[in-house]
């Protein structure tokens, strides 16, 4: 998979070349292949593919949730690749923000609670 956005617009995020490798050996599985991503500020984007083609992989390592196994990954300006645990969780505390699909949302709140329960 490789998307570049040319626009001139500012980068929310960026992949250059990301490789992310689980196991070794028999085991192994590479859930990104040499992935290149440029995801544009101020825009939506969807990413889409069958099960098991590395969409959450790819949106973990974006996020600074998981590392990668080789490339390198940005946010804005920012190089997640080699930051220190604690730099990234103040870097995603500051600049990321997570809407996840239904695993962590608390069926008693509304949507806009379950949004505001972290501040």
């Amino acid at each position: 998979m490789t998307t570049t956005v040319t626009t001139g617009q500012a980068v929310a995020a960026r992949a250059v070349d990301v490789w992310k490798v689980y196991g070794s050996g028999e085991a192994q599985v590479i859930a990104l292949h040499g992935v290149s991503v440029e995801l544009e500020r101020g825009h939506f984007t969807a990413i889409m593919g069958p099960s098991g083609s590395g969409k959450s992989t790819l949106m973990h390592t974006l996020a600074g949730l998981d590392s990668v196994t080789r490339g390198d990954v940005f946010i804005g300006d920012t190089k997640l690749t080699g930051m220190s645990d604690g730099n990234l969780t103040n870097l995603r505390r500051t600049k990321v923000g997570f809407i996840f699909q239904q695993f962590n949302l608390l069926p008693t709140l509304t949507a806009e609670e379950n949004i505001l329960l972290p501040l």
